[in-house]
């Protein structure tokens, strides 16, 4: 359990450095998609690619909570204006908009009952913004789909379901996270987390927060209202 430890200690010192030194080049929306790039793909190298029962089109879990740190929001932002133009792009914000008030203070359990479902899936069931899906995403899997349906099935009077998941990859991108707002307070920077979709429509409706999570200066706290 100890050199489990230190090992975990060792990833999370890596990834903190590596932010650290990704964060103080930031210096637009470009940057920080090119940060959490770098960034992601280190974490992803650390976590490994155990075999898992998720699959493409796979979106029982997406009703879950998620939490992402501002640097997330930013590049997920600009993926999509990269990625779709015209009505494609009003039609997605204004999903995010209703979703964010649809969720606000949804507890997960609320989420499973109702199936709310992540604004960024498609049609398919499929994540629209996969690769830059963020690190919380990224930590969760099932290594059994069948437990999966059963702990996230709406219908299910039975607390506490357990789903067995590839720890490590849970454990390495729990440590990306944390060294993530580490990285953030050092520059300084806001690392307060906000809810997906509600973090996304602020960079994209307002892109001078951009500059302002840049500078240090702390964002407006009517986006956590």
């Amino acid at each position: 359990m100890a050199d489990k430890a230190i090992q975990l200690h060792q990833v999370e010192n890596r990834l903190f450095r590596l932010a650290t030194d990704l964060l103080a080049t930031v210096r637009d929306t470009a940057g920080f998609a090119a940060t959490m790039s770098a960034y992601t793909d280190l974490a992803e190298q650390l976590a490994g690619h155990k075999t898992v029962a998720c699959k493409a089109g796979c979106f029982h879990c997406c009703v879950l909570n998620v939490s992402v740190l501002l640097p997330e929001a930013v590049a997920i932002a600009g993926w999509l204006s990269l990625h779709c133009s015209g009505a494609g792009c009003d039609a997605q914000l204004q999903r995010l908009q209703s979703h964010a008030l649809r969720v606000r203070w949804m507890e997960d359990s609320e989420r499973i009952h109702r199936q709310t479902l992540c604004p960024f899936v498609d049609a398919q069931g499929s994540c629209s913004v996969y690769p830059v899906r963020p690190l919380v995403c990224r930590a969760v899997t099932s290594l059994d789909k069948a437990d999966c349906l059963t702990a996230l099935d709406p219908n299910q009077s039975e607390d506490g379901h357990g789903v067995p998941m590839d720890t490590t990859r849970r454990m390495v991108m729990d440590a990306a996270f944390c060294a993530l707002a580490r990285a953030m307070n050092q520059q300084p920077m806001m690392s307060r987390s906000i809810e997906l979709s509600n973090g996304v429509t602020a960079f994209l409706t307002d892109p001078g927060l951009v500059a302002a999570l840049i500078s240090g200066a702390n964002l407006p706290d009517s986006l956590w209202d």
